[in-house]
């Protein structure tokens, strides 16, 4: 607590929190439902479908002007659900991270959401926070704040009792005490958020390749939609009709629900790894998740459990050293929190009287680039000198200590043996100095500390990381363990989970401090374990890493972890880092568990095979309809199609059979086939090839039906009909064969898995028949009733089809096994 402060009431607190309303900036609204389903309409494709819809009441069918009209409300509402549930969905996993903050109030510490502070509460700051208000110091300890946010400069600035500190800037290091000020749109951060708009979510790398898919299509259908027109013509058919159904021909060959598809699908699979415990930051990551080929994690709290206890203690003067552990404690972590657990079970020692008689009057904060926590403390009854007292990595207080070489030899052994057993190691050490000279100790000049003893923590390996690591290692997933343990201690843990790491694949940090760039790009890939690292070095052996082509996810929490999680592929912080880790990050642990990783980035690689199952079927009948009028019109013959039955196959093939497959589950060998190659193409040559010949076949057999059926048999209505039903009918029974891509759909383990792939087939199906026998759509669409007959050979139709998908699938497994 702070000396004659008790922080704000909660009437207090609610009475503000009315007059200056929420601490938060102004972020970019969701676009409202009306003017999202108004959006739909603002389409170079509503446009050219318009035009047809002119064209149709110029030539007097109105009844293919209303149809038109149908269509493009049925696309508008179709757009409108897919893009406001993306919406719906995005904005409900940014309101997962929420920026805390650590206040006194009603003379009580309590953690709160950011958002609630208000002007003149007390905020508790350390290294790593970023600051949550405008405010002003009350108290400051080594304090050092980064406020590049505001004025570009990187190096960090000492702030004194009575400086001013800023909303966004961040704790580099040291702590402090802070009243509010300003919140919100009040503070310096806040008045420039004002002039500037809200950065827009990058499209994806995968988003960019469909839309140059996309893009080519477009030319390309244009292209033959020009054809068609211009062969319709020179075949004698009015330009104002030729007109009409050129426009409608291309409106239904472009695939333009692909990347409101595709975007939906990667945020469907953010949320369904939400489920899961990992919370997906960036939409950005979903696709670079299923490429990951390393993961450099730490030991603690994803391999282990994050539940330090103390399990051994070797003391010279036990009250000195429960001293030093009280003393040098912020509770901050789970070994301060280890450390007062022991002491609270302890007889004739009050851990929380000892820390309130003592007034801290100096600390150098624990830092990973140095490894010690040193404070000095006053005496209850001694005004002139103070307690220093210091806890860190054995090796340094060791060599801050005033030990003879025999004894340093006696505990050092003592210290790797504990290792040896899988222990986390500290050491404590004290010293009594006069205050006047407490500030002349200093990071780089410490000496003469009374050595104390050891200290030796128990981890436990969670249980479940044993099975998990296989699963990583058989797919094809490369771990290295990076922490600032010793490495006997890492090894042990390891050795636990039964990963064997031999001599020369540990690489420590001080050996890391002296390589050259050459060694390390030798050394670093072949390591499995890499020790006492400091985060600088974390960083060195990412750029290593990836120069060797390795695509990394990288675990931290650190304020200081920020540039290595930002320089990964995929940075990963757990549920209690600091914020500024958090924001750097691309995915939050929620409980902390290696398990959670791979779990991740098996949903990357599901979500790429299924983005790719849905772009090779989406594609895989397009140019069917194009292929069939234009025959047609090369041999001279009626129209196959009418406009009205095109329009309906543009409704029934681009309806929910172009999302479904997105929600196939994994298959055993999503994981076994190990990472997907991020250059990876979505199609293929094969896939190109396949695309290409189910188009044609698929439009050549549909003009062979309006042949035998509708000129040889001279019964055009039935002609068409049969025509347009092996278009409709096909693609519904072949999408089973885009379940997977690399085996026979009957022999599909996960076949009964999608439920809503049947119901969307049945619903299709169903509609298909509907249409056929119920008078009113026979008339609107020009159809006959069809006989057993007729089905049973646009059944055998789409089986030769989809054995012919079957036939292109075997080979592109064929070209993948010779290149594995």
């Amino acid at each position: 607590m702070i000396k004659g402060k008790t922080g704000l009431s909660s009437e207090t607190v609610r009475v503000r929190r009315k007059q200056f309303g929420d601490n938060i900036l102004p972020e970019e609204k969701t676009v409202p439902a009306i003017r999202l389903f108004l959006r739909q309409f603002i389409n170079p494709l509503v446009y050219i479908l318009l035009l047809a819809g002119l064209v149709s009441l110029f030539l007097g069918k109105f009844m293919d002007f209303f149809l038109i009209l149908a269509v493009v409300v049925v696309n508008a509402i179709m757009g409108f659900f897919q893009e406001n549930k993306t919406q719906k969905t995005l904005a409900a996993l940014k309101k997962l991270v929420k920026p805390m903050a650590q206040v006194l109030r009603d003379n009580e510490k309590k953690e709160i959401e950011a958002k609630e502070l208000v002007p003149d509460d007390i905020v508790y700051l350390s290294t790593g926070d970023r600051i949550p208000a405008d405010g002003k110091i009350l108290e400051s300890i080594t304090l050092l704040v980064s406020e590049a946010i505001l004025t570009g400069e990187s190096e960090a600035i000492k702030k004194m009792e009575g400086d001013d500190v800023f909303m966004g800037t961040i704790v580099a290091s040291g702590r402090a005490v802070m009243q509010v000020e300003k919140t919100g749109l009040s503070t310096k951060i806040g008045e420039i958020a004002k002039t500037i708009k809200v950065t827009e979510q990058p499209e994806t790398t995968l988003q960019l390749r469909l839309k140059q898919i996309t893009k080519t299509l477009i030319y390309v259908s244009v292209f033959l939609s020009i054809l068609v027109f211009s062969f319709g013509i020179f075949s004698g058919h009015a330009f104002w009709e030729m007109l009409e159904l050129s426009a409608i021909l291309l409106v239904a060959v472009i695939p333009e629900a692909l990347l409101i598809v595709i975007t939906l699908i990667l945020v469907l699979a953010m949320r369904e790894s939400l489920k899961k415990k990992a919370l997906i930051r960036k939409i950005l990551a979903v696709e670079t998740l299923g490429s990951v080929t390393t993961i450099c994690t730490d030991k603690t709290g994803t391999l282990t459990e994050g539940k330090m206890r103390v399990v051994k203690t070797d003391f010279t003067d036990i009250h000195d050293s429960f001293l030093v552990m009280c003393l040098c404690n912020d509770m901050a972590n789970t070994v301060e929190i280890a450390f007062w657990n022991y002491l609270n079970s302890q007889e004739n020692f009050d851990p929380k009287k000892t820390f309130e008689e003592r007034e801290r009057i100096f600390e150098i904060p624990f830092g990973s680039e140095h490894k010690f926590m040193v404070t000095a403390n006053t005496f209850p009854a001694e005004s002139d000198n103070c307690l220093v007292v210091a806890k860190g990595a054995p090796e340094v207080i060791l060599g801050i200590s005033n030990l003879d070489e025999a004894s340093r030899k006696y505990w050092m052994e003592k210290i790797n043996d504990w290792a040896t057993e899988g222990l986390k190691v500290l050491a404590l050490a004290h010293k009594t100095i006069r205050k006047d000279a407490v500030r002349e100790i200093k990071k780089n000049y410490l000496a003469g500390f009374e050595w104390l003893g050891l200290v030796g923590l128990w981890d436990p390996p969670r249980q479940e990381v044993r099975e998990t690591l296989k699963i990583a290692s058989c797919s094809g997933l490369k771990i290295k363990i990076v922490t600032g343990d010793f490495h006997q201690t890492a090894l042990k843990v390891m050795d636990y989970l039964g990963i064997k790491i031999r001599p020369d694949q540990i690489l420590v940090g001080d050996d890391l401090e002296k390589m050259q760039e050459d060694e390390m790009r030798k050394k670093v890939p072949e390591a499995l374990l890499f020790a006492r690292v400091t985060p600088e070095q974390k960083l060195r052996i990412i750029k290593v890493l990836q120069e060797n082509g390795e695509i990394i996810a990288m675990t931290g929490d650190g304020v200081n972890d920020a540039p290595a999680l930002k320089k990964s592929n995929i940075g990963i912080v757990v549920g209690d880092a600091t914020e500024v880790a958090k924001e750097t990050a691309d995915l939050i642990l929620l409980d902390n568990n290696f398990k959670t990783i791979v779990s991740a980035i098996e949903s990357g690689r599901l979500v790429f095979e299924n983005i790719k199952k849905i772009v090779l079927f989406i594609l895989s009948n397009s140019f069917a309809e194009v292929v069939l009028i234009l025959g047609a019109l090369f041999l001279g013959w009626p129209f196959p199609l009418t406009v009205v039955q095109i329009l309906w196959l543009h409704l029934l093939c681009d309806g929910p059979e172009d999302f479904i497959l997105g929600f196939e589950p994994k298959e055993k060998e999503t994981m076994l086939e190990g990472p997907k190659n991020i250059k990876e193409s979505i199609i293929g040559r094969y896939g190109l090839a396949m695309i290409a010949v189910i188009s044609i076949l698929s439009g050549l057999m549909a003009l062979g039906f309006f042949w035998f059926f509708g000129i040889y048999r001279q019964n055009l209505d039935l002609g068409r009909t049969v025509a347009f039903m092996a278009l409709a009918f096909a693609s519904v029974i072949y999408i089973f064969s885009f379940r997977t891509l690399r085996k026979p759909f009957w022999c599909y383990e996960n076949f009964w898995s999608n439920k809503g792939l049947f119901a969307v087939v049945l619903f299709s199906l169903s509609l298909a028949i509907v249409i056929t026998y119920f008078p009113p759509t026979q008339k609107i669409l020009n159809l006959s009733p069809l006989g057993y007959n007729h089905w049973m050979l646009l059944l055998a139709n789409a089986l030769i089809l989809t054995m012919i998908i079957e036939l292109f699938k075997l080979l592109i497994n064929i070209k993948r096994s010779k290149e594995i």
